[in-house]
């Protein structure tokens, strides 16, 4: 009985701020254990699902792994895509659309375009004149030819010093 009344006493000297001070160290304690609490829980719930999966499934062997991968790269390699299922909406665009995107894929290299004329302006700019009656051309098959030209240090620096003089006298 002596040790709550000697508590009750030292309670009520102390200061709003103090009590509040107190709790809340009381709080976070309680918050810290229930931490601990639940980190310990989940540590035994996982050491339990590991001692229920059988060893062979967690001991691959190299050979066994090497396997496996060769048996599901074949299985990729002769699977079939999956259809592409379309909701409504999709299918009703797909219906509207003048040209699908699948006959875009069939034609994608099928076409290129003739040429009547080409001329050369300079060394680095080549002009062509398309053909406007016989406009495509489906029997070649044309891939880009990417030449990169790197004109010249001269050229680069006239060109330069004429946009300069046409800011000039824009402003």
């Amino acid at each position: 009985m002596n040790v709550l009344n000697d508590t009750i006493s030292f309670i009520k000297t102390l200061s709003f701020v103090d009590v509040v001070f107190f709790l809340a160290v009381l709080v976070l304690m309680l918050l810290i254990i229930t931490l601990i609490y639940f980190l310990y829980e989940n540590k035994d719930s996982n050491e339990i699902e590991i001692k229920n999966i059988e060893p062979n499934q967690s001991d691959f062997k190299n050979e066994r792994e090497v396997n496996d991968l060769k048996a599901i790269t074949e299985a990729l390699e002769k699977a079939e895509p999956n259809q592409i299922s379309l909701n409504d909406y999709e299918e009703e665009q797909e219906e509207k659309a003048i040209i699908s995107y699948e006959e875009l894929l069939k034609h994608k290299n099928d076409f290129a375009l003739n040429y009547s004329e080409e001329e050369n302006i300079g060394d680095d700019l080549t002009v062509k004149k398309v053909d406007l009656d016989n406009l495509v051309n489906r029997e070649i098959h044309v891939k880009p030819n990417l030449n990169v030209a790197v004109i010249s240090y001269e050229k680069e620096e006239a060109f330069l010093e004429a946009l300069k003089t046409l800011q000039q006298k824009l402003n």
